[in-house]
This record gives C-alpha cells, structure tokens and sequence, in this order.
C-alpha cells in the first residue's frame, strides 16, 4: 500500500473539506474535479488515494468498473491532497543551490 506525506491532522482536515465542497454543490459531481481526480489516481495510484482516504478502495464503482467508489467529497478530498503533496515536495525542495 502507497504512503503519503500528509501529516494525519491535514488529512482529516482535507477530509473535511472534501465534504463542505461536495455538499456546497447540492450533491451534484462537478465533472472538472471528476477529471481532475481521475488524473490523480491514474498518477499517484489507488494505493495512495486509499492512504490519504483512510479506508481500502475495494469497491468498484457501477458506472465504471475499473475505477474505485467515492463516497460524497472524495473526489475532491483526493484533488485538494494532490495539491498538498506537492507543497509538501516543493517546501523539501533545496533551492539554495
């Protein structure tokens, strides 16, 4: 299984955030964080999606067999932690040099 660099805390706070953005939308998926997560986990993999989530991502979803199911405010909990773990790589980065 994939790690992440994300300390535990900022992980439940993009957990929750993930929630606020999904419900600010009235419960409809915006296809642009659809794609956008969809581009993440064909990068970083289900492995690190399921780190930063928590929980396995055995479930497949009905709509598309090859992709795992995201409950409500993963698939932006999944974008906001991509964008976290390139701060993350970018702050270790030594720019003195």
């Amino acid at each position: 299984m994939a790690t992440t660099s994300i300390p535990e805390q900022r992980l439940v706070e993009l957990r929750s955030d993930g929630k606020v953005a999904s419900g600010v939308q009235g419960g409809f998926v915006d296809p642009r964080v659809l794609h956008r997560c969809v581009e993440v986990l064909d990068r970083r993999g289900e492995g690190w999606a399921a780190a930063v989530l928590g929980r396995a991502l055995d479930r497949r979803s009905l709509a598309v067999p090859t992709r795992p199911f995201l409950h409500a405010g993963e698939d932006h909990t999944v974008v906001l932690a991509d964008a976290e773990e390139d701060r993350i790589a970018i702050a270790h980065l030594d720019v003195s040099g």
